[in-house]
Order: structure tokens, then C-alpha cells, then sequence
């Protein structure tokens, strides 16, 4: 892995009001650049890990990177998904949005982001949520 993306923090978005979960592109960038990923979510770690995925695999998620290039992210609209999550968190609140900064595991070519160590959306620099 060279330099620059040895550097890069994985992030991700999550906002309960929206139903939506916004992957970051260095997240992306650390993962490979793949065609399509999976979201696993362990609700006894609650944890959000993401992965490789491939095209037949019904719970993959194909990455559109011609809208990442125009400065997006690539979104992800799941009321389930954020449900489940909202079950498992300890601190998320309905109505709000959040930042999880993860971790790189290269050995297992995953992303992981705790959820108990999600921030309020706006509070690392001081602004109130929108």
C-alpha cells in the first residue's frame, strides 16, 4: 500500500432523518476502488464492517464512481438498514446525523466503523446540525 493512502481515514455518514449512509471516497480508495461493496453489521460489536463484494451476490451494492468524481460520495437509502441500526446503538438519536471515523484492516481487506463511537454531525467543528 503506498504512502498517501496509508494516510487516508476511512468515514462514513449516517443520517437517521434521510435514511441514508454516505461512504466516504477514501473509504473507497482504501478498499480498492471496488465495483461493488457489502455493508455487514454486527449488532453484538456494534459494529458496521465494509467489503468487496461482487455482482451476483444479492446484497451487494454497485458504486457508481462517475458521481464520486464529481465530488459525491457514494449514498446508500435504507430504512432497514438504519432501523437495525438505531436498535443497536447506544447513543444514536431519530432525526439526527452522524460521522464514524473507522479503521483500515488490510490483512482482511475491510473497513471497519464502531457505531458507539459515532459523532453528532456539525459537532467536530462546533455547528449545529442542519
Amino acid at each position: 500500500m503506498n504512502k498517501q493512502l496509508s494516510l487516508q481515514q476511512p468515514i462514513i455518514s449516517i443520517n437517521f432523518k434521510r435514511n441514508l449512509i454516505r461512504i466516504h471516497k477514501a473509504t473507497l480508495d482504501l478498499l480498492g476502488q471496488p465495483e461493488y461493496i457489502q455493508l455487514l453489521v454486527n449488532p453484538d460489536d456494534r459494529s458496521i464492517a465494509i467489503m468487496k463484494g461482487i455482482s451476483s451476490d444479492v446484497l451487494a451494492h454497485r458504486v457508481y464512481y462517475d458521481r464520486i468524481k464529481k465530488g459525491q460520495s457514494c449514498e446508500l437509502y435504507s430504512m432497514n438498514l438504519l432501523q437495525n441500526l438505531m436498535s443497536i446503538s447506544n447513543q444514536c438519536e431519530t432525526m439526527k446525523a452522524y460521522r464514524i471515523y473507522g479503521n483500515f484492516l488490510p490483512d482482511y481487506e475491510i473497513v471497519k466503523f464502531s457505531i458507539d463511537e459515532c459523532v453528532l454531525f456539525g459537532a467536530e467543528r462546533g455547528v449545529n446540525e442542519q
